[in-house]
This record gives structure tokens, C-alpha cells and sequence, in this order.
């Protein structure tokens, strides 16, 4: 990286406009920078970084870079121009600034912080400034992807600032690893032991998963061969079960258990096949004992039934007797039921005339029917008159109803004059809201034109950075194919080379072939050739020398092409850069969409502008209407107040009649339905009357006629007849009970004379009990072996399927085995906890160790230079005093004292020797962090401070290491006020403080 240009306005101690032109500073390759202490020397070495990166080294904050000296309506940023991977860069940036504003209300406004990037071009001989980026995010990329340093390391190796490196010089180990940390970027390598732990975590979970496994599964196969680890007869040759130490063991023992379980499974099958004929021979005997039992009880059944056939057979006689009265009474019933349902009635007539009277006033319960009828008359007669009042009553209730209405009406008409009212009030916040909003619309309205401009200009630009982006690839194709053409142009160039050399190495062989005796020969020009050379066998002919270089020629020519195919490519790239910019293109269609966006907002307000107009038309038209409902609602209330006046007078007037005639009840509707009622029960009473009488005439003449027809029956009284009288379903009981009692003795009478019954008795009593329970015994016997069976079965199953999953899982051990044992020794390694990592260190700080190595053997080589072969840094590995533990940091320093041959700590040196180890350590960082970052050169180097310590021997030394650090056309600053720097370094820049704020004034070798 090389610095050309600063610019710094307003910023820091400069309150005006200052320049810094390094091209001409530094082109002796070594310049000062001097002025007084507080002038503002570091503040230019702030501002280029700055510029660079937005922020300052160190930990002032970017809000107070703004000078105080500087005028409020100037502005504060700073440009540099420089050059980095082959590009000549211009950066502008300002910080965030207050500055005074008209109208902001405090009087100031905040700017918010900016940048700009350009690149230089030259294109058809015109050199010109074209934008690369526009915002803080890209233009970081930019700048780190040029410089390939962070700010953290740019600020180490091109600003070397002041006390920095002392203060790294004489730090602890815990101190230099943080540094060195940020600067290497060595998180990775802390990210490596991590996950190098985790890994052997990891297998290790794996490895306990299968050995758990393999235990649960040496559980389920000892659970699953239990029983037959407790037979007497497998004792002496049974084995011990494997404990978790030894899974290999597991399955020789399985594989036992397995085969005692087949041994069990034969035996239960041999029992369970014994079992089941006696269980046929048990099941045979039951059945022929149940069958003898069944014959002897039926046999005994048969001869109970008998004896009690025979004791009903003594109440047959007056059975039949009452059976012959019941069937002659059966006639008589539907007369006996005629006089029973009269009588009935007869009492049920009597009841309701007695309730029907009882309904009566007293003075009527008691007369007769002609008196209840002229009493029913007059009832009629009062009810006509009350009904003939009904008209009066609704007139009334109408009345009542208008005035309600009207209330409402007034009631209504006050709800309305309330609302008018309150609607009126709010009028004037309301016209100013949609005013407001109207004014609005019509400002993003007019934004319309301006929002079409903006999606123009981004539609060209991303067609721009379309044909950018395809360009670049096809300059990409291009190069690889000039690539191609070139090495196929360099081959052929070869050959045909190769082939000329060949030719010209056989040439005499090929002269030799075209002499003739006696003519001259063309070389030496004698007529006789007595020892012609002789050709070569693959000798090359001019033939082929020509079609090789002809191969040649058309190799180039194709080599020419494409080259000149690349280099427009590479002019149309350019262009399209230029015109499209850096900016990607998802990036140019999310602004495209924005604005877009943007545009269709505008549009929308403009559409929505005559709606809004409407709308405040109408409200103001509806506050128009508002005002007169106002007043037509307060006329409406004023005529409800007399109406209702006028219609509660007629309304008390009619209140009194209609009151005489109601008389107790509360209305004439109520008082008709007591008339209604009272009438009914007159009338209810006579009908009930009437009718008690005319039943009790059919009851005397039904109980003459049953009287007459008993006696014809046989029966002498009515009484008789009616005791004789029986239900017709006990009738048929007693006609069936006779009916089966002769078909049950002629059943009875031939099962004692069956055979096999008459046998059954003969034999002794069969005993049912004592078979079934020789069956259940059976039958127990089979179930117990069958279940015996089926367990031995379910056993070999399961200690098969247990065992072919257990040889599954025993291969998957031995890789699990073998893969955590790899983990673990790395995670081990790299965590320094086992003694194969002999030097007790961490990666990390095996890495940080390296690093500091290469740091202190880069420092040697100008710390001898400027101590005179004196001093050297020694790496040391050793653990800091105070350390506990047995890990290294391996980040220790020491001076080692040629002169003497001894190790000292760093802290003893004087205050020169701490600035000329400081000044070297510095430098040897540097070079191994540019190596670090893709090893670009560093064309500008900047020392800060602390000449001051030196002695003028080693001031010489010193500036002799510096004179040769403008080796390869690299810059070197040094920032001091010693005088004696001013004397031998001729290009200089004055720092020269004032009360009005500093300013610079370059001293070129030529000015002094």
C-alpha cells in the first residue's frame, strides 16, 4: 500500500483545510513528521486511518474528531488517495457531526456519518474518477479486500504507535496472547480443540451406548434364562456371567444358555405329549359316568313325579264342582257388569253434581233447576252491558298509547338535537384533520414525476450491471482460453524449434544426398567426394521443418486472437464497470423494488386525492344538514309537549266510567270473564243435576232384569250368582290344570317302564364328582405341560433373537472401540491433559508460540543491526512466575546479552534499549503479519515516537535499519519533535500549532 494525497478539513486540531501531498514527502523514502508536543502530529496518522476504516486507533471515540477550532457551517471529512493491489484508490469519508440548522427546532441538526470510493481509470487517454461504493458496509469489504489487513492489524504494522510495543515488549504472557490473538486470528485453532473434545465426547457417549446395550441385553438374556439357572442338574457345568468389563465374554455364555434351553424345550415336549392321553383316557370315563348319572336321575325324577301325581288326584272332585258354577255364572256376566257400570255411574253422576253445586255461591247451591236457570238468565244479561263498554276501555288504552308514542317522539327528538349538537361541536377538529390529510396527500402526490425519474435511472443502471456481470464471466472464458492458445503456441514454437535443430545437426547428411561425381560441391566445391557424410535414418526433411513452423504460425495467430478477444473483453468490462459500479445486481433490484414501491405509494396518493376531496365536501355538506336538524328536532319537541297535554285530559274523563263498570276487577275483560265464569258454573250445575237423575232410572231398571235371569240359571239370589261368578283366565287354569294332569300320569306312567331307566336303577349310585375331578386333574396336568412347552419355546426364541442381536451389536464395539481411542488422544493433544503432548501446551498457545518465534527471529535481524551484535529476543516456553499448573503459555520473552552470554528479563533494559527492542519487535511483527495477510507489500511505515531515549550511536544504528526499510521502494515516517531527526532527515512535515488550531507545512529536501 502507498500513500499519495490527504486531505483533512476540520478535524482534530486542524480547524481548516490542510493537505498532505506523500508522493512528493517521500521521495527520498524517508520523511519526518515534527512539530510540537500536542500539535497534532499523531492526529495525521489518525486520520489516514480514519479514512481507511471510519475509526482511530486506540479508544477515542468518532463523535469528537470534529475540531474545536473549526467554524460551525464547515464541515469535517477527510480524503486520501492511495494505491493497493494494483488499484489507485480515493476515499472520502465524514464522521457524524452536528452542524446549525433553520429548521431544526434547537437550532443544530445531526448529519449522520458517509463514504465514498473511487477508483481511478484511464480510458482512451482520459484519466477520470469513477464510484466504486457508496455505503459503510462495501466499502469495508473494499478496503480490507485491497489491503488485506484488518484495522486491528493495520494499526500494528503501518502506524506503529506510541508505547505500544514497549508496553507488548515487557508484558506477561496472559498480555501478549490477547494481541497476538486479534492480530492472527487464532480463534480457529481454539474452535479445533473444542470440537476435537466434543469429538472424543462424542465417541465416548457412542462406545458407554453399545456398552450399556450389550449389559441390558446380558440382563433380558439372564431374566429370559432364569428358570434354568436354578435346575439342579445344569449347576456343575453352568457358566458365570460375564461382568461389564469383559463384553466379549457374553456371548459363549449366551450360547450355553441357548442349548440348555433347547435341552428343557425336548423335555417339555415329551411331558406335554404324556399328559395329553391321559387327559383323552380322564375325559372318556367322565362321559360314561355322566351318562349313568343322568339314567339314575331321571329314573328317581320319574318316581317322584308319580307320588305327586297321585296327591293331586284327592282335590279333583270340588275342583270340577267350581269349574261347572264358574262356566253357568260365565253367562250371567255381561248383565252383572250392565248393573255394576250403572251403579257406577250412578255414584260418578251424584259426585259431579255435588262438585258443580259446591262451585256455586251459597245462596244457590241448594235450589232447584228452574231457580239456577233464572239466575243463569240475569248473568247473560249483566255480561251484554260490560262488553257494551269494551269500545270506551280501548279508547282509553289508546290514548294511553299516543302519549306513550309522543313521549318517545320527544324523547327521540332530544336524542337527536343532542346528537346535532355534539357533532356540531366536534366540526371544526374534524374539518382540520381532513384538511391536514389532504395537504399531505397532495405532497406525495407531486412526488410522482420525480419517483418515475428515480425507477428509470435504476433500470438503466441494473441493465448496466446485467451486462457487467456477463461480461465478466465471458472476460473470464476468454482469459482461460488465451491461457490455452498461448501454451499451444509456446508447444509448437518448441517443436518446430526442436525440429530445425534436428535438421541443422543432420544437415551434411542431407547435403551429402544431393552430390553427384563430378559436380562441385556446394560446401567446399570439389568435383570428387570420396567420403560423402550419410543421412540420418530420422533425419528431419525441409518438408517437415516447413509444416512445422507452418503448425507454428497458425498456433500464434490463434494465440493472437484470442488474445485480442480478451483485451476487448477486458475495454467492454471496463465500460460496464464504469457505467454499472460495483453495486451487485440483487442489490440495484432491491432499490429498483424500493422505488418502485415508492412510485406506487405516489400513485396512490394522486388516485386517492378526488376521493378525499369528496370527503371534505361532504362533511361540510353534512354540517349544513347537521345545523338544520338541529333545529327541526327542538321544533319537535315543543309540539310533543302540547299534544301530550290535550290527550291526558280526555284520557282521565273516561278513566272514571270505565272504572264504575269494572267494578273489583282491573279490567272490563276481566270483568267479563267473571261473569263468563260464573255462568258457566250455573250452567255446569244444572247439566250435572239433569243428569244424576236420568242415570238413577237405568239402574233400577238394570238390576230388575239380572234378578229375573240368575233365577233361570239355577241361581236362587243375585248374590249367589255373583259369587259363583269367576275370572275367565282361572276358569281356563282350572280346565288346563285337569287337562295336563292326564297327560303328565300318562308320560310318568311309560318312562318307568323305558329300559334303560329300569337298568339304571338296578345299578349301583354313579359318582359324577369323583370323574370330574379326575378330568381336572387331567386337564391341569395337560395345561401345566403345555405352558411348560410354550415358556421353553418363547424361551429358544427369545435367547435366539437376544443373541443375534447381541453378535450385531459386538461388531459394532471394536470400531467404536478403536475410533474413541483416535478422539481421545487428539482431544488429549490438544488439550495438553495427557503426557503425550510433551511440551504441556495448548493448540492454541502452541500456535501463539509459533507465532512469537517467528516475530523474535524476524526482530533479531534489525535489533543486532541497530545494538551493534549486542542484544537478541529469545522465545521462551516457560511458565510465568506465579503460574499454577503444569501448562505453558509458551508467549515468554528474554534479552540475551552477547557481550556477557547472559538471559535477562526484558524489564532490565534502559530506556533507549526498551525503544531499540520495541522499535525491532515492532518491525518483525509487521513483516510476519504481512506475510500473514497474502504477503503484500507495505510501500508506507509509519514510527511513532521515542528517539528521544537514544544516545547518538545508537540513533545512528538506528537510522541505519531504517535506511535500509526503504529497500523496495518502501516509505518510512517517523513521527518525533528530536531535534536531531530534523537535521538528518531533510524531507520533513511541520506540524505548527496556533490558538486557532494547527496547521502543516511540508519541507521538501529541496526547500531546506
Amino acid at each position: 500500500m502507498y500513500l499519495h494525497h490527504l486531505t483533512v478539513q476540520a478535524f482534530g486540531p486542524f480547524a481548516r483545510t490542510e493537505t498532505v501531498d506523500f508522493d512528493a514527502l517521500t521521495s527520498n523514502g524517508l520523511f519526518l513528521l515534527r512539530g510540537d508536543t500536542g500539535a497534532g502530529k499523531t492526529s495525521i496518522l489518525d486520520a489516514v486511518c480514519f479514512a481507511l476504516y471510519g475509526t482511530v486507533p486506540g479508544i477515542r471515540p468518532t463523535h469528537r474528531l470534529r475540531s474545536d477550532h473549526a467554524p460551525t457551517d464547515t464541515r469535517t471529512h477527510v480524503i486520501l488517495e492511495f494505491s493497493a493491489a494494483g488499484r489507485r484508490l480515493k476515499i472520502t469519508r465524514q464522521p457524524k457531526q452536528s452542524y446549525p440548522s433553520k429548521r431544526a427546532k434547537t437550532g443544530t441538526a445531526t448529519a449522520e456519518a458517509t463514504v465514498e470510493l473511487h477508483q481511478r481509470t484511464d480510458t482512451d487517454g482520459s484519466a477520470g474518477w469513477d464510484p466504486v461504493s457508496a455505503n459503510h458496509q462495501d466499502t469495508a469489504r473494499e478496503i480490507e479486500a485491497a489491503l488485506g489487513l484488518s484495522k486491528e492489524q493495520f494499526c500494528q504494522v503501518v502506524l506503529l504507535p506510541q508505547g505500544d510495543f514497549a508496553t507488548f515488549l515487557r508484558a506477561d504472557a496472559k498480555d501478549r496472547a490477547v494481541l497476538l490473538r486479534r492480530l492472527f486470528d487464532t480463534g480457529r485453532f481454539q474452535e479445533l480443540q473444542a470440537w476435537l473434545t466434543n469429538r472424543s465426547k462424542a465417541t465416548r457417549k457412542d462406545l458407554d451406548e453399545v456398552t450399556t446395550v450389550l449389559q441390558q441385553l446380558s440382563e433380558r438374556i439372564h431374566q429370559e434364562a432364569g428358570p434354568l439357572l436354578h435346575q439342579e442338574d445344569t449347576g456343575a457345568d453352568q457358566p458365570t456371567r460375564p461382568d461389564a468389563q469383559h463384553p466379549a465374554d457374553i456371548l459363549p455364555w449366551a450360547q450355553h444358555l441357548r442349548t440348555l434351553a433347547h435341552n428343557a424345550h425336548t423335555t417339555a415336549l415329551a411331558d406335554e405329549q404324556h399328559s395329553d392321553a391321559a387327559h383323552q383316557h380322564a375325559k372318556i370315563e367322565h362321559q360314561r359316568t355322566n351318562e349313568l348319572a343322568n339314567h339314575q336321575t331321571q329314573h328317581a325324577q320319574a318316581q317322584a313325579r308319580r307320588a305327586a301325581l297321585d296327591d293331586k288326584a284327592a282335590n279333583h272332585p270340588r275342583l270340577r264342582e267350581q269349574l261347572d258354577n264358574g262356566r253357568r255364572a260365565e253367562l250371567l256376566r255381561p248383565l252383572l257388569d250392565g248393573v255394576r257400570h250403572t251403579s257406577l255411574a250412578l255414584r260418578t253422576a251424584k259426585t259431579a253434581e255435588d262438585d258443580a253445586r259446591n262451585m256455586l255461591p251459597d245462596d244457590h247451591r241448594h235450589v232447584g233447576i228452574p231457580q239456577l236457570r233464572i239466575v243463569l238468565e240475569q248473568h247473560h244479561a249483566e255480561r251484554g252491558r260490560v262488553e257494551g263498554l269494551l269500545p270506551d276501555e280501548q279508547h282509553h288504552t289508546q290514548l294511553g298509547t299516543q302519549i306513550t308514542e309522543l313521549n318517545t317522539k320527544e324523547q327521540q327528538a332530544r336524542a337527536d338535537l343532542d346528537e346535532a349538537g355534539q357533532w356540531l361541536t366536534a366540526w371544526p377538529a374534524l374539518e382540520a384533520e381532513h384538511t391536514g390529510r389532504l395537504d399531505d396527500m397532495t405532497k406525495t402526490a407531486d412526488q410522482v414525476p420525480q419517483r418515475e425519474q428515480d425507477i428509470q435511472a435504476l433500470n438503466a443502471h441494473l441493465e448496466a450491471a446485467r451486462r457487467r456481470d456477463t461480461l465478466t464471466t465471458q472476460l473470464a472464458s476468454a482469459a482461460e482460453t488465451e491461457t490455452h492458445r498461448a501454451a499451444e503456441a509456446l508447444q509448437a514454437k518448441k517443436q518446430w524449434l526442436d525440429l530445425r535443430e534436428r535438421r541443422l545437426d543432420g544437415m551434411a547428411g542431407e547435403l551429402a544426398a544431393e552430390l553427384t561425381d563430378g559436380a562441385p560441391c556446394s560446401v567446399c566445391g570439389s568435383p570428387t567426394h570420396p567420403q560423402p557424410a550419410q543421412r540420418q535414418p530420422d533425419q528431419p526433411t525441409r518438408e517437415d521443418e516447413d509444416k512445422s513452423r507452418t503448425l507454428h504460425e497458425q498456433a500464434d495467430t490463434l494465440h493472437a486472437q484470442a488474445s485480442r478477444n480478451r483485451n476487448d473483453l477486458a475495454t467492454q468490462h471496463a465500460e460496464a464497470v464504469g457505467a454499472a459500479g460495483p453495486t451487485p445486481c440483487d442489490e440495484l433490484k432491491t432499490q429498483l423494488k424500493e422505488a418502485q414501491e415508492a412510485h406506487r405509494a405516489a400513485c396512490d396518493a394522486a388516485t386517492a386525492l378526488p376521493s378525499a376531496k369528496e370527503a371534505l365536501a361532504r362533511l361540510r355538506t353534512e354540517h349544513d344538514t347537521r345545523t338544520q336538524q338541529c333545529q327541526e328536532a327542538q321544533d319537535r319537541v315543543t309540539e310533543c309537549q302540547t299534544r301530550i297535554k290535550a290527550l291526558a285530559q280526555q284520557q282521565s274523563t273516561l278513566a272514571e266510567t270505565l272504572a264504575a263498570a269494572r267494578g273489583t276487577a282491573t279490567t272490563l275483560g276481566n270483568r267479563i270473564t267473571e261473569l263468563s265464569r260464573a255462568a258457566k258454573g250455573l250452567s255446569n250445575a244444572i247439566d250435572a243435576a239433569q243428569t244424576a237423575t236420568d242415570v238413577a232410572d237405568r239402574h233400577r231398571d238394570a238390576t230388575t232384569t239380572v234378578t229375573d235371569t240368575a233365577h233361570d240359571a239355577g241361581f236362587p239370589t243375585l248374590d249367589e250368582a255373583t259369587a259363583a261368578l269367576q275370572a275367565p283366565a282361572l276358569l281356563q287354569q282350572w280346565n288346563q290344570e285337569l287337562d295336563q294332569w292326564d297327560k303328565d300320569d300318562a308320560v310318568v306312567t311309560d318312562l318307568l317302564k323305558t329300559p334303560n331307566l329300569l337298568e339304571a336303577g338296578l345299578q349301583p349310585p354313579a359318582d359324577p364328582q369323583a370323574a370330574a375331578d379326575a378330568l381336572l386333574q387331567a386337564e391341569d396336568r395337560m395345561k401345566k405341560t403345555a405352558a411348560a412347552r410354550q415358556q421353553a419355546t418363547d424361551r429358544v426364541t427369545a435367547l435366539t433373537a437376544l443373541i443375534s442381536t447381541l453378535e450385531a451389536r459386538l461388531s459394532d464395539l471394536e470400531p467404536l472401540q478403536a475410533r474413541h481411542a483416535l478422539a481421545d488422544r487428539l482431544a488429549g493433544i490438544a488439550s495438553a491433559t495427557t503426557t503425550a503432548n510433551t511440551l504441556s501446551m495448548e493448540l492454541e498457545a502452541y500456535v501463539l508460540a509459533a507465532r512469537l518465534e517467528e516475530i523474535a527471529d524476524a526482530a533479531n535481524i534489525r535489533l543486532r543491526a541497530m545494538t551493534s551484535e549486542r542484544y537478541l529476543l529469545l522465545h521462551s516456553a516457560d511458565k510465568d512466575a506465579g503460574r499454577r499448573g503444569r501448562l505453558k503459555s509458551g508467549l515468554g520473552l528474554r534479552i540475551l546479552d552477547t557481550w556477557t552470554g547472559t538471559e535477562r528479563e526484558t524489564s532490565t533494559l534502559s530506556g533507549g534499549e526498551t525503544f531499540t527492542a520495541s522499535l525491532a519487535l515492532a518491525l518483525g511483527l509487521a513483516d510476519v503479519v504481512t506475510q500473514e495477510a497474502n504477503g503484500r507489500p507495505l510501500g508506507t511505515l509509519f514510527i511513532d515516537e521515542g528517539f528521544g531515549t537514544l544516545d547518538e550511536q545508537n540513533l545512528q544504528d538506528v537510522m541505519d535499519v531504517l535506511d535500509q526499510l526503504r529497500a523496495g521502494n518502501r516509505a518510512v515516517g517517523i513521527v518525533s519533535h528530536v531535534a536531531e531527526l530534523s537535521r538528518r532527515i531533510p524531507s520533513q512535515l511541520n506540524v505548527m500549532k496556533h490558538r486557532n488550531g494547527s496547521t502543516l507545512r511540508p519541507l521538501i529536501s529541496t526547500d531546506l
